[in-house]
């Protein structure tokens, strides 16, 4: 209803002197719907907000009858509605004003970084709802970044350094520079050469690390990285790696020099107790030579397998032949000259692997017992010997289709499996479960005659094609509406449910799905037929003659006409 032109809702506040739109104030939730959050806002009647406003970030609805809540006017509806209010513009003015805080002190806000986008990062820095903020590659880190897609998911504390009605700006580097220039000042006041410190690589090159020192950077020559042989910088560290280093020398212009080595013992000192005649020991091939490879044991220590010690039989012109430089060997100790620093080694003195031996006495197809160490989604890993584990995939589980694999198999249950292969190489055993027993589905195949065989199954699924049965062995069928029975597939979910029992006749094989295709329809037909034929039996058929029936179809014809 109008007067002068105002609608209820017009005329409500000019006579009740209700609130003014957009202000901010405190409501007290009274009743919670599935659609809105009903709130007493401190006038006669009560407002209503959308029950999505009270998502927070994790996405669900924190709402309870009693809770205090900032809300803001939005809008005065009709005479049949409630005054819509706004909890989430409410918090999106009290996060602005709390931001606009921050930027003016200069303290940190705290950005959880959810996407990359083009030239840096974008970061929510709100706390009751999302506030996108825009933190620049430039401003990531100290040192340039080409891999931001590590920031995403994480938590960083920047500076505000732009909020307008354009956006805002992040920066997170002009606070570490600040930070670094602090932590720097603090710790050249401690250091001292030879004075043993901690510090993280930061960069790599041929010469040599640097190593940030808590805000101060030295170096280390490649000279200095190990007591071993070091081709590359990049074979000792990475960055990243927290290492102790030795403070070799600071010179006037506070240029650190340090040593990785010096901050570790000569490790000849401690080799001739450590690798005792007869000890099996691994080690990096690092050079190969005519006469043999050596072979490093620990940064420092390396021995040498004699070309007469490299293997048993295998004939070979040269080492390189049979090793690699790099490559991971397992050799015996067979001789240590401490005075001067030689270690003789052994290749062919190693016993024979573990999965060589499995592999010679369990060749394929052999039945063995082992015990389930772990079953994940796909896979069952199974001891077959101690510390010797094998791999059954989901595949080699069962003939059966849609196996749960936890629910059929727990740790420390003891199986039979069957080998499939072993690869002694890579250290891999396969194994398999279902070819314990033969393929049910070829029995099937032997088993089963069109036309002939009429079988028994439960529904365990219903399709708008037509239904799948389980047979016997876990073998499935597949019998299609239209050979369901008289009815057809008009009514299927209605004249079948799961766990139904149903006889049908084998029409046929479906061997890429591995079904067997039947019919309900075609099996009814057959029992007619029978009953036909024991009707007749029992009523004297030789007597009866084909005038005879045909004479009694064309009088039951002209009746029904």
């Amino acid at each position: 209803m109008e007067e002068d032109g105002k609608n209820f809702a017009e005329l409500l506040e000019e006579n009740l002197n209700v609130p003014d739109k957009g202000e901010i104030f405190k409501g007290r939730v009274v009743r919670v719907d599935d659609e809105y959050v009903f709130i007493d806002f401190g006038y006669k009647s009560e407002g209503i907000v959308p029950i999505d406003e009270f998502c927070g970030k994790s996405g669900e609805a924190g709402v309870n009858t009693g809770d205090e809540v900032d809300v803001i006017l939005e809008k005065w509806v009709d005479e049949e509605g409630l005054p819509k209010l706004s909890k989430k513009r409410a918090d999106l003015i009290r996060e602005s004003e709390r931001l606009q805080q921050i930027h003016e002190s200069g303290n940190l806000v705290t950005a959880r970084i959810i996407e990359k986008v083009k030239g840096g990062l974008i970061a929510d820095i709100g706390e009751t709802s999302e506030i996108r903020a825009f933190l620049p590659a430039s401003q990531v880190d100290l040192r340039p970044q080409s891999n931001l897609d590590k920031f995403i998911g994480k938590v960083l504390e920047a500076r505000i350094a732009k909020l307008s009605n354009g956006g805002i700006v992040l920066s997170r580097r002009v606070y570490l520079e600040e930070q670094r220039e602090l932590q720097r000042k603090r710790t050249l006041s401690t250091l001292s050469e030879g004075k043993t410190i901690s510090g993280r690589v930061v960069k790599i090159i041929d010469q040599g690390v640097f190593v940030d020192l808590e805000g101060v950077e030295g170096f280390v020559p490649i000279s200095e990285l190990s007591w071993g042989r070091v081709k590359y910088s990049s074979d000792v560290v990475y960055v990243g790696d927290e290492i102790t280093v030795v403070v070799l020398k600071i010179d006037e212009n506070k240029k650190i020099l340090l040593s990785l080595k010096q901050a570790k013992p000569d490790p000849w000192t401690f080799v001739e107790n450590k690798y005792k005649s007869g000890t099996k020991v691994m080690g990096k091939v690092v050079s190969i030579m005519d006469f043999g490879a050596f072979v490093e044991l620990e940064p420092g220590v390396e021995g040498l397998v004699h070309v007469s010690e490299i293997t048993w039989t295998k004939r070979f012109r040269h080492p390189k032949e049979v090793v690699n430089v790099g490559s991971h060997v397992e050799t015996v100790v067979l001789d240590v000259d401490n005075d001067k620093k030689r270690i003789s080694l052994s290749l062919r003195r190693i016993e024979r692997s573990p999965w060589e031996i499995f592999k010679e006495m369990n060749p394929p197809g052999t039945r063995i017992k082992g015990k389930v160490k772990n079953v994940t989604d796909k896979s069952v890993f199974v001891e077959v010997e101690e510390d010797l584990v094998g791999l059954v995939r989901l595949n080699d589980i069962s003939w059966k289709s849609n196996t749960n694999l936890n629910e059929s198999f727990k740790v420390d249950d003891e199986i039979e499996v069957v080998v499939l292969n072993v690869d002694e190489k890579n250290r891999r055993i396969g194994l398999g479960i279902k070819q314990l027993i033969s393929d049910p589905w070829e029995e099937a195949l032997e088993k089963y005659k069109p036309g002939e065989t009429v079988l028994t199954g439960k529904v365990i699924h219903i399709k708008e094609r037509g239904v799948v049965v389980e047979l016997e062995n876990g073998v499935e069928g597949f019998i299609r509406g239209s050979d369901l029975g008289q009815e057809g597939a008009k009514d299927i979910f209605k004249i079948v449910k799961l766990n139904d029992e149903i006889t049908a006749q084998v029409i046929g094989f479906e061997r890429k799905k591995r079904q067997v295709n039947l019919s309900k329809k075609r099996y009814e037909e057959w029992l007619e037929k029978e009953k036909v034929s024991s009707f007749l039996t029992s009523q004297g058929e030789a007597s009866v003659k084909l005038g005879d029936l045909l004479g009694e179809k064309l009088k039951s014809l002209s009746k029904q006409e």
